[in-house]
């Protein structure tokens, strides 16, 4: 029987290989070597590589989206802002019947681009993933939060399509449908709140990090603009004012804010997946 042993040829005793060392078996007559080197990294944590472009593809995927959502919604859906709650059925029938092909339109590319923010939360979950030990709980809260928020987005359009899928029904049919897409849309407080909360904690308690996404600022603004988003859900109680669903409070500031939160966590993560990528971990 050949021997196992630790070496080059000709070692004449038998070592154990620990379970640390990568083997490299090589015949010599009746003896089989192993290279017995620990290579320098194998005891010595290393950051996981995380592919930077394509976390910059997923950045920009979901920023384009973003960008013709926001036109769609504004310009061929008409909810930009919505029409005021206090139009009666027939007036709400009668939007949905003279802006008929625009908003079947729109209803179209917002089926396509409303779950915009889907491959952004995989991003920042990643980044906040690097800055975690062990599970990464805020992490996953984060991702699911963020995906649960994106049906808030996807589920408006879809509802003013069906309004204006038979603009002849019953007014009080297609009132109805309105009012289910709007209020969906401006009420969106469920999920958004996971969300903020987990990258508020990572960005406020993390340890030094250079290549980080998320410095303490941007906690702090995350923070506060979470705040503001749960202005939303009083919607459900005005109709005019600005906390109507088309009121600046309730519409105007959460948009506005969702807008400038989303342009400063791209330029936060794109600048921070550049130094990773300089890094050699990225």
């Amino acid at each position: 029987m050949p021997s196992l042993v630790g070496g080059c040829p000709g070692a004449d005793a038998p070592v154990e290989v620990p379970r640390d060392v990568r083997p490299n078996f090589y015949a010599n007559k009746n003896i089989i070597c192993v290279d017995t080197k620990v290579e320098k990294d194998s005891m010595t944590p290393t950051t996981p590589f995380i592919s930077g472009r394509a976390q910059t593809i997923m950045i920009w995927w979901g920023l384009i989206f973003m960008f013709i959502f926001g036109f769609s919604l504004w310009l061929l859906l008409g909810m930009a802002p919505p029409p005021p709650p206090t139009l009666s059925p027939t007036e709400v029938a009668a939007f949905y019947l003279q802006n008929n092909v625009q908003i079947k339109l729109g209803a179209v590319v917002t089926s396509y681009t409303s779950a915009f923010v889907v491959p952004y939360m995989v991003v920042i979950g990643v980044q906040m993933m690097r800055l975690e030990k062990g599970i990464p709980v805020w992490s996953i809260l984060q991702l699911v939060g963020g995906a649960l928020m994106s049906i808030f987005l996807v589920l408006p359009g879809l509802f003013w399509g069906i309004a204006a899928y038979s603009p002849m029904r019953n007014p009080e049919v297609t009132a109805l449908m309105h009012e289910i897409g709007t209020l969906t849309l401006v009420t969106t407080d469920q999920f958004f709140i996971f969300q903020m909360i987990a990258i508020t904690y990572v960005s406020l308690t993390q340890t030094i990090d250079k290549v980080s996404a998320f410095p303490r600022w941007y906690g702090w603004l995350t923070l506060w603009i979470a705040i503001a988003f749960e202005v939303g859900a009083i919607a459900f109680i005005p109709k005019t004012g600005p906390f109507a669903w088309n009121g600046a409070v309730v519409f105007w500031m959460p948009f506005i804010l969702f807008g400038v939160w989303i342009t400063v966590t791209s330029v936060c993560m794109l600048a921070a997946i550049k130094r990773q990528r300089l890094a050699g971990t990225a």
